[in-house]
This record gives C-alpha cells, sequence and structure tokens, in this order.
C-alpha cells in the first residue's frame, strides 16, 4: 500500500449573515480541511464536528495528528473504521480516501457508487428569532423547493412561530427542527398545530436521550400519528437504531456523526431495511464536505444542505428552479492529479 502524505489545517470563515438555533447564535464557522496525497494523486475532505457533543476543528486536528504515522503508512476506508471513532475527524478522512481512489482510478466517486448525479431539493434553513422576523425571512426564501424552520425559542412565541411562516410561504414545503428544544408539554401541544399548518415532519422536538423517559416516549408516539417525526441529536451511529425504534418515523444522516460516507453507506440501507425514512443532513460546512452527502442524498426522501451557501465564494450553485446542483468532481469526487510527478 503506498504512503500517504497527510495535510491538514482550520479554517475559520465569516458567514453571510448570522446563523441562529436554539443553542445559540454563530456568525463564523471554522471547519477542518484534510489532503491525503500519494505523489501525483490527492484527495481532500472536510468537516466542522458535532458541537453539541463537544467537538471542535481544533479537536477533530488534534485527534488526526494522534494517529497520523497509521494514516501516513496507508490505509483504506475499513482501516479507518478500526483507527478513529465515528464524528467528524473520520468523515473528513473518510471524503479525503474517496476522493484519492477517484484520482488513482480515473473513476468519480458518483461512477464508483453508480450514479448519476441530478440536482436535490435542498432543504434552506430560516433560522430562529422573532415571529416577523421569520416570517420576513420565509417570503424571502418562499421560491426554495423546502425551507427548514428552526424552532426551540421562547415557549410562549413558538406557535405564533410555526404559524407565521407558514402564511408567509403557505405554496412551499416546509419541515421543522426543535434542535431539541421542546417540552413534552409543548410537543403534545404543538405537533398538531405543525400538521394543521402543513408541515411535512418535525425533527428532535425533545432531548437528546429523551426516549429514556416514559413521559417522553408516549409523547413521540401521540406526535407521531399527526406528524412523521425525525430523529436527529438521537440518532448518531448505526449502533442507535434500536434506541429509537418505534418512536421515529425518519432518521438524519450526517458526515460528521457517524464518521464519513463509507458508514453513511450501511446506515442508509439499515434505515430502509427497517422501514424508516432518510433524512440525510449536514453541518454549516464548506462545499468539499458536503459533496458526498450530496451523493448520498441521491436517495434520500429529505436533504439540509444548505451549509456551503452561508459561505462566501463556495462552489455551490443552484438550479434555476432552487435545486442544489449537482458539484464539479473537480471540487470533489474526481480526486487531483498532478502531471509528472
Amino acid at each position: 500500500m503506498n504512503r500517504l502524505r497527510l495535510t491538514v489545517s482550520v479554517h475559520n470563515p465569516r458567514l453571510k449573515k448570522p446563523f441562529i438555533i436554539s443553542t445559540g447564535a454563530r456568525t463564523h464557522q471554522p471547519y477542518l480541511s484534510v489532503r491525503l496525497t500519494d505523489g501525483p494523486h490527492s484527495g481532500r475532505g472536510a468537516a466542522t464536528g458535532i458541537n453539541y457533543l463537544g467537538a471542535t476543528p481544533e479537536g477533530l486536528l488534534a485527534e488526526i495528528e494522534a494517529v497520523r504515522s497509521q494514516i501516513e503508512q496507508g490505509l483504506t476506508r475499513d482501516d479507518l473504521i478500526n483507527l478513529l471513532p465515528a464524528g467528524g475527524a473520520r468523515s473528513a478522512l473518510d471524503a479525503a480516501l474517496w476522493d484519492l481512489e477517484a484520482a488513482r482510478t480515473g473513476a468519480t466517486v458518483a461512477r464508483t457508487l453508480g450514479l448519476s448525479p441530478e440536482p436535490i431539493p435542498s432543504a434552506f434553513t430560516i433560522v430562529l428569532d422573532s415571529p416577523e422576523s421569520m416570517a420576513e425571512q420565509a417570503r424571502s426564501e418562499a421560491w426554495r423547493p423546502l425551507l427548514k424552520v428552526k424552532l426551540g425559542g421562547s415557549p410562549d412565541e413558538e406557535e405564533i412561530r410555526i404559524r407565521a411562516v407558514a402564511m408567509s410561504a403557505p405554496d412551499t414545503r416546509r419541515v421543522i427542527d426543535a434542535n431539541a428544544g421542546w417540552s413534552v408539554e409543548q410537543l403534545d401541544r404543538l405537533a398538531p398545530v405543525a400538521a394543521e399548518c402543513g408541515y411535512e415532519l418535525l425533527e428532535q422536538p425533545l432531548t437528546r436521550h429523551c426516549e429514556n423517559e416514559s413521559d417522553a416516549r408516549a409523547s413521540l408516539i401521540q406526535a407521531a400519528k399527526v406528524l412523521p417525526i425525525c430523529a436527529d441529536e438521537s440518532f448518531q451511529t448505526i449502533d442507535d437504531f434500536d434506541r429509537i425504534d418505534g418512536l421515529y418515523q425518519i432518521v438524519n444522516i450526517k458526515l460528521d456523526k457517524c464518521g464519513g460516507l463509507t458508514s453513511a453507506l450501511v446506515i442508509r440501507d439499515e434505515a430502509r431495511a427497517r422501514g424508516l425514512s432518510v433524512f440525510v443532513g449536514s453541518m454549516l460546512a464548506p462545499t468539499v464536505a458536503v459533496a458526498p452527502a450530496h451523493l448520498l442524498s441521491q436517495s434520500a426522501d429529505y436533504a439540509d444542505l444548505d451549509g456551503p451557501f452561508w459561505f462566501s465564494d463556495e462552489p455551490a450553485s443552484l438550479t434555476e428552479d432552487g435545486l442544489f446542483a449537482p458539484i464539479d468532481p473537480a471540487i470533489w469526487g474526481g480526486g487531483e492529479t498532478r502531471a509528472n510527478d
């Protein structure tokens, strides 16, 4: 196996506007960049890490540096699964290995997976704010095929937010993401409101690990009678399927959670086998980090990959009808090959 040269760095670009969810606001989004090179061929990857798990790009970099020697000796994607735990560090390296393989073989990652990528209806985020501000955001973005409405703010205004966005974008498909910010009482009260207003699903209404509490379990089962419930914070890796069984109808697969495209493909197949729908998500991340998820989304029921569009000068684009266009393999998925090396 060829030896590899590993290059890692952290970048911290400013966002176009503040990104606000129930856990806080941010104006910048740092991410980790990874490159693996074996002479003429290079592969790229990137990740931000899961912030509610305490991951940071600096922490991901340290995690990778701790196993640098093993990585540079050369490894496969299966080796990587045994080397690092699920998370952003493994995801970035997994992406780089896929991209490197594409450079070596001359076959894009899409072709290796048997895909001819098509534009996808990726959600665009309506950030948490006052009902009036969220209504204005929804009016401005109503031309998009799918809106993801962030909730989990002041409890007395949640129903107003739900109705305000629905009234401002009545003809646009909409989903809700409460980011684990609701109580059981709120879920009982607001799920019927969301269903009445035409939202298609409700993502992670209760806290992570709420499934261990009997009242939360009962509330999730009752809410699912009017609106499909998606597990995000409560669903990290393939090991979580049994714990959430019977409580959710949809699982959110993020590469930064499960450790990369290699693991995500296995999770997708298991979700289908269990009769669950698939929602492919991403962190606020650059195009290189989102590109593998775009391929995974080709077979998904929902996708939320708007991360690159929160940064300036990212090589991601939309079609005229607002779909997320396929990502050029020159950005990720085709690898890089230098002549005369």
